[in-house]
């Protein structure tokens, strides 16, 4: 009986050893193809006008075969060079479908004609009615992978538009104001950015629409003890759109307030009240807000407690222009800094401290600096410059006659 035993456990070995091989042969294998088809879009030989049109379908005969169903990404890339070789003269569609079926937003088609031909300003020696030949081909990716060996390219086909100009917007800043914010002015005029007003910056890992700039701004800094109050304007609350769109705080609500319940948009309707920092509620504040949508754009107000110390910085320089403290409140600690520059050639930057600490990175007209970045390849003109030292924010607005 034991021996019995002995060997129906042996082939019960085999066979458990058989079964993991043959599983493992039959297991499907990640594997990048080589290409997939895309079909001619039914658009045609017609002429596609891209003012009036909301969007361009094109379709792929079939997903590729990543050897196992994955959710895949779709966008297409454009270029007026059928074989696609020059990388700075091709654009891609930042919305992403998740069929094979996809429709191209008619206006990022646009604005990828302005990136090809390098149109930065509307003109009259521009033939808005050219019929232009646009190749295009789909791209597709696993939803989940962001690596661009994942990407998988369609084969090559072509459409005629007539473009018009477009420019990408920048993010769209929302500005402070208030008993605790810059001079403590107290303004909507927008000839006080950078005293009376200070601005909520772009936010690391974030991205802005390229057609309104909208999207989750922030901004880190500390607020003096209270009582005081303050507000967030929109960009139309400015000047002339009077004090009937901002962010104010609902009664009895102050900076504890950590859910975004204390906060609301007045939305052109009546005053909401000012947020209130509170007696003995003075320090850092991280503030986070949403304008994604227009109708109910989100505040949310955290008190900021850093890895490490903040340091505060005595003068703020971006190569030999000194800028200005945008706080200036007796008491308070000013993390904002402000200037206008003119270069009459490209030059690289970087924002310097006191101290030698340095902000750089490879993006212009905003961005994020870090002290290992590199320098901010601004372009020749003049520029209305914000800088935040504790987040490295920083934004050039360019200014023109």
């Amino acid at each position: 009986m034991k021996r019995i035993s002995i060997w129906a456990t042996a082939l019960l070995g085999i066979f458990a050893i058989s079964s993991c091989s043959t599983d493992r042969d039959s297991n499907p294998v990640f594997t990048v193809p080589q290409s997939f088809e895309l079909l001619v879009p039914e658009i045609g030989d017609n002429v596609i006008n891209l003012e009036n049109s909301e969007s361009i379908q094109f379709k792929a005969k079939a997903a590729p075969n990543y050897g196992f169903p994955t959710e895949t990404s779709y966008w297409v890339e454009i270029s007026e060079d059928q074989a696609f070789a020059d990388a700075t003269k091709l654009s891609a569609t930042d919305t992403k479908g998740k069929s094979i079926t996809y429709d191209a937003p008619a206006n990022e088609i646009d604005l990828g004609i302005m990136k090809i031909r390098g149109i930065e300003e509307d003109s009259p020696e521009i033939d808005w009615g050219e019929v232009i030949t646009l190749y295009v081909r789909m791209v597709a990716c696993p939803s989940n992978a962001k690596d661009s060996a994942n990407y998988v390219y369609s084969n090559v086909q072509s459409i005629k538009v007539t473009s018009y100009f477009l420019k990408e917007a920048l993010p769209e800043l929302w500005y402070m104001t208030g008993d605790c914010v810059g001079n403590a002015s107290w303004t909507n005029a927008s000839s006080a950015i950078g005293a009376g007003l200070l601005p909520l910056c772009v936010k690391k890992g974030e991205t802005y629409n390229r057609f309104t700039g909208k999207g989750i701004f922030e901004y880190i800094g500390y607020f003096f003890n209270g009582p005081y109050g303050f507000k967030i304007l929109a960009p139309k609350g400015l000047d002339e759109g009077g004090w009937n769109y901002d962010i104010g705080g609902k009664v009895g609500a102050d900076m504890s307030i950590t859910d975004g319940s204390g906060y609301c948009s007045r939305a052109g309707g009546a005053d909401v009240g000012n947020i209130t920092v509170s007696e003995g509620q003075q320090g850092y504040y991280k503030l986070t807000l949403d304008t994604n949508d227009e109708d109910a754009e989100e505040l949310k107000i955290d008190a900021y407690k850093p890895d490490d110390p903040v340091v505060n910085y005595t003068s703020m320089s971006f190569g030999e222009k000194e800028l200005s403290p945008m706080t200036t409140i007796v008491g308070a600690y000013n993390h904002d800094w402000y200037g206008v520059i003119t270069l009459a050639a490209p030059a690289k930057i970087k924002f310097t401290a006191n101290d030698g600490t340095e902000w750089g990175t490879d993006a212009f007209p905003y961005g994020l600096g870090t002290d290992d970045g590199e320098p901010i390849p601004v372009e020749a003109g003049t520029y209305t410059i914000y800088f935040n030292d504790i987040t490295g924010a920083y934004m050039f607005t360019e200014q023109k006659d």
